[in-house]
């Protein structure tokens, strides 16, 4: 099969396969725009709720371009990676402001998706391929999985992006014409569903025939390979402090969680401000975020001295906990433990 029929066989599989998803079966621009952002770093099945929910309370792009900021990341509060939520705020007031800018509103290029906060090159790719239907491949994870196997591309790659570069030409010789945001979708979902990362389904695969990995006998679970990533562990020492019936939280101003409520750190209290900590924990927190695997040891205080309070600290009232917008492990493990406070 040449790269094109192959382009469309993945097509007509897609048609007939295909997961049901809530910005496929309404699929608009704003949609898609607004799923885009949250699927980085995030799968599917997190991701349907929150995005259900977000289109139910900003059910436009001009809705959300007015929503208070507040609003907006309380919203995407649990989705973690807190700077997508704000330049899809600050996205959306653009492409607002900017309306008599772009024909039909929306951006015509990838270079002028680019320019858009949040966006970046595969971002870009896929709004203007799935959204605007322009023939131009995209590549995630998944696709680069296919390409490799259904090529029998062996050789090790050393990172995600250098895998991208080898891989662009390559991938654009399988768009079927005029069909660029189907055949983009299906080699995705061919990805997730069937050529998967373990132990491939070759049986139910709809270019077996085609592979070149399959129809040589390959070692497919191991390919693509990677070089494997160096993690850093790192442990952050929390503060959990009542006073009141209020509760001591921090609001970051870090990149990442910026204006983000979360338990204050005990290093940002000076040495001895804390009165009768106890350094039996109370409990632990453990995730992991790009490369860093992070343990937050929590330990429970009583006081501070003269009722110091570090810089971005306030005490939260408990019943208007459940309001702000907390970091999500945070929260998760707050749900847990203010049960005997509440």
């Amino acid at each position: 099969m040449d790269p094109q029929s192959i382009g469309t066989a993945l097509v007509e599989w897609f048609r007939v396969h295909h997961r049901t998803m809530p910005w496929r079966t309404n699929s608009t621009i704003y949609h898609r725009l607004v799923s885009e952002f949250m699927l980085q770093q995030t799968q599917v099945a997190t991701v349907i709720p929150y995005f259900n929910r977000w289109i139910e309370k900003f059910p436009t792009l001009e809705a959300l371009a007015m929503a208070p900021e507040n609003d907006v990341a309380k919203a995407w509060e649990g989705l973690g990676y807190y700077a997508r939520a704000r330049n899809l705020h600050k996205t959306a007031q653009i492409l607002v402001s900017q309306r008599r800018s772009f024909l039909g509103l929306w951006p015509q290029t990838i270079s002028e998706w680019e320019k858009l906060p949040g966006v970046g090159h595969y971002t870009a790719r896929a709004l203007a391929s799935i959204a605007q239907n322009q023939p131009i491949a995209v590549i995630d994870g998944n696709v680069i999985r296919v390409l490799c196997r259904l090529n029998a591309i062996t050789q090790p790659f050393n990172s995600k992006d250098q895998a991208l570069r080898f891989l662009d030409p390559l991938a654009q010789r399988y768009l079927p014409p005029d069909q660029s945001s189907a055949y983009n979708e299906a080699i995705m979902e061919l990805g997730a569903l069937i050529c998967k990362p373990g132990t491939p389904l070759c049986g139910e695969c709809p270019i077996a025939n085609a592979c070149l990995g399959y129809q040589n006998n390959l070692d497919l679970p191991h390919i693509p390979k990677f070089k494997k990533p160096t993690y850093v562990k790192k442990q952050i020492e929390r503060i959990f402090l009542i006073q009141n019936d209020a509760l001591l939280l921090h609001r970051a101003s870090s990149k990442r969680l910026h204006r983000i409520y979360e338990l204050p750190a005990h290093d940002i209290f000076p040495a001895g401000c804390l009165k009768e900590i106890s350094f039996k924990q109370i409990g632990q927190i453990r995730r992991s975020i790009a490369k860093e695997h992070i343990t937050e040891i929590i330990f429970e205080a009583r006081d501070t001295t003269d009722n110091y309070l570090p810089e971005n600290t306030t005490y939260i009232p408990l019943n208007q906990i459940h309001a702000i917008t907390l970091s999500g492990p945070h929260r998760k493990w707050l749900n847990d433990c203010l049960k005997k406070h509440l």
